[in-house]
């Protein structure tokens, strides 16, 4: 080839392979993560109070999702965007405080207060349980009579190399102390070297608990400190975000998004839970597509319906509700698309239901394919562990659909905006843009 040619070609040779990726991506794309990651960073905010039921930290969350359902130009079903409901719930707002010989253990880090534990204060002696006494019923109820004003501590490290059966026992010997109504003790400690995961109850339980840290506590530690106040909230009202999107043919059905906007809230004055993954992440791909299908050029063919669900995690309780007293016929719903994790991606998605709805699946897995978008497309059959669950049990169609691999932050004080990927966020929305063109028609 003359020399002058290949100047000339090279240029434009390098142009191309330049702009090809980019032009391969749709057009739906553009500009999802800056708001996204927008979206992440409000709802982890510590002024969102871990979007639970301390400093009206739910409300917070709800507000600034109907003010965005309202500046997209979405409908509401009445006066407004919120479906309310009741709740009952523990809470923790003020003091959470354990201390051993005037050292404050650090809340979230070196321990957790048990989501059911009522109010507590005093200094009390350590009582340890043998790994024989939580195996033996008798010699369990024994040591008992002996824990009258005492912290009972269990050591679950006791059980690392212990059967299934032995593993078994202990769980059951858990249980039956913390709802035990004549329990003597005062509270139980568990110690662990377990990642420290809380959780919500909607109840208070019978004894106070407190989750440690395994070498936490020096060997000879023979009392702890406790300050912790709970407050139970007997019939709180709370609410789901609903918006609709109209589609050009709506006789054609509805296409629903739903996401849970509640975490588990704070722990005491100095502790929360940003839940930045679980699931700030998931009600950040539920408006970037409410902000996509809202625009003009993008009106989609069936109505569009999005939902913020509210009280997940204290048992799935704000899709119940939608279910059982929904703002549109349920048998309208052509398919459901529920976002929850959706942070990371390095490993691709895992699809709840995907070996149910085999046509749908592989129709999302050709599409992925056909992109080169996400690194893989998984099913996994039934699981009732997310807000689809109750729509796919009154016979709506329904993925649940969360990422894999990354960062490991879950129902932890670590999970946070600064530190959340966002690794196939784009990649993902540009899915489930394709998908949804006519998933129940595949």
């Amino acid at each position: 080839m003359p020399a002058n040619l290949v100047y000339g070609v090279f240029p434009f040779i390098f142009l191309l392979f330049f702009f090809l990726p980019f032009q391969q991506k749709p057009s739906s794309q553009q500009q999802v993560l800056p708001y996204a990651r927008k979206v992440v960073d409000t709802l982890s905010a510590p002024s969102m109070h871990g979007r639970g039921y301390v400093a009206d930290g739910h409300l917070k969350a709800a507000n600034f999702i109907a003010s965005e359902f309202q500046r997209l130009g979405l409908q509401s079903f009445g006066n407004g965007f919120f479906q309310e409901f009741e709740v009952s719930v523990n809470t923790f707002p003020t003091e959470v405080e354990v201390i051993h010989k005037g050292q404050s253990l650090k809340a979230g880090r070196e321990f957790l207060v048990g989501p059911c534990s009522q109010t507590i204060h005093g200094t009390f002696p350590l009582l340890s349980l043998s790994k024989k006494e939580i195996l033996d019923a008798s010699l369990l109820l024994r040591k008992l009579q002996t824990a009258s004003g005492k912290i009972l501590v269990i050591d679950q490290t006791l059980f690392a190399q212990a059967t299934p059966e032995e593993k078994q026992k202990l769980q059951e010997t858990m249980e039956f102390l913390k709802h035990f109504k004549n329990n003597p003790a005062t509270a139980i400690t568990f110690l662990t070297t377990d990642k420290l995961s809380w959780h919500v109850a909607q109840q208070p339980c019978e004894t106070p608990q407190l989750i440690i840290k395994k070498g936490v506590l020096p060997g000879q530690a023979d009392s702890l400190e406790l300050h912790i106040e709970n407050k139970h909230l007997n019939k709180l009202n709370t609410q789901n975000v609903i918006g609709l999107v109209k589609g050009k043919n709506p006789e054609k059905g509805v296409i629903a998004y739903s996401a849970h906007y509640d975490h588990l809230g704070r722990m005491g004055e100095n502790t929360y839970f940003p839940g930045a993954n679980d699931n700030a992440s998931g009600v950040a791909m539920l408006l970037s597509l409410a902000r996509h299908y809202a625009k003009p050029e993008n009106k989609p063919e069936q109505d569009m319906l999005f939902m913020a669900f509210g009280a997940e995690e204290l048992g799935l309780l704000g899709s119940k509700h939608f279910v059982e007293n929904p703002l549109l016929p349920l048998e309208e719903i052509d398919f459901l698309l529920n976002l929850d994790i959706t942070g990371t991606g390095d490993e691709g998605i895992k699809v709840v239901n995907g070996t149910v709805f085999e046509e749908q699946f592989q129709r999302l897995q050709a599409l992925n394919e056909e992109h080169q978008l996400l690194p893989k497309v998984s099913a996994r059959g039934e699981a009732c562990n997310s807000d689809h669950c109750l729509f796919y049990e009154a016979g709506v169609p329904s993925f649940f659909i969360y990422t894999l691999g990354g960062i490991q932050a879950y129902h932890d004080i670590d999970d946070k905006a600064a530190t959340l990927p966002l690794t196939e966020f784009e990649d993902l929305f540009t899915l489930l843009t394709l998908f949804t063109k006519s998933p129940a028609q595949q």
